[in-house]
């Protein structure tokens, strides 16, 4: 009986650690090492109403979570369906096995950059990180790395997918605000206008 209930309890709390576990290394994979986020467009106050798809067009969970209450896209946000309109970056809750293998090296990653516009798009990205250099890797074949620019339309409801790598210089660690204000921008490539901009702001609330 006593080995049955000490399996019992063994199970019952390598379960509750397993799910602590899980719940902390996504909150520091989401805020800090490799945030991976979503980004619409068109989008913004710009953006007239009839030149953006409903909530209903695209379908869940914009349907789903806003119904009739929906009232427009925001530019982006964490995760696949972001609603923050913003993106916020915490490297001061890097993991510890981060901090000592990979130290200030941060992913900024979508896989859902979003036409939820009426019509087709060739689109170009601008991203500023305050200065801070950056690699940009794709594993899409319609993309021009000079221009940083599809070479493709993305059609209504589809998705475009990119990704950014780069250090923080140690002496700008130092720094409570390592980087506001940031952006990623969107233009109509062909036309050159802005379809949506994403503020981006990167702290380190572990600087004194």
């Amino acid at each position: 009986m006593k080995k049955v209930a000490l399996a019992w309890f063994l199970g019952i709390a390598g379960f509750l650690f397993a799910a602590f576990i899980g719940l902390w290394s996504k909150s520091l994979f989401t805020i800090s090492e490799s945030m991976h986020f979503s980004v619409n467009f068109p989008a913004g106050e710009n953006i007239s109403v009839g030149e953006k798809m409903d909530c209903c067009d695209l379908g869940t969970p914009w349907e789903r979570a806003f119904g009739s209450e929906w009232n427009d896209y925001p530019p982006g946000g964490v995760l696949v369906w972001g609603t923050e309109g913003q993106l916020l970056v915490d490297v001061g809750q890097e993991g510890l096995l981060k901090r000592l293998v990979q130290p200030r090296f941060i992913n900024l990653s979508s896989h859902w950059i979003r036409n939820v516009g009426v019509k087709p798009y060739k689109i170009r990205l601008e991203m500023d990180l305050c200065g801070l250099e950056m690699e940009w890797e794709t594993f899409e074949a319609n993309w021009d790395q000079a221009t940083h620019s599809t070479t493709r339309y993305i059609e209504p409801g589809k998705t475009f997918n990119m990704d950014w790598y780069f250090h923080i210089p140690p002496e700008v660690m130092q720094q409570n605000v390592i980087c506001h204000p940031g952006k990623l921008e969107v233009f109509d490539a062909d036309t050159g206008n802005s379809l949506s901009v994403l503020p981006i702001t990167i702290l380190n609330t572990r600087a004194e």
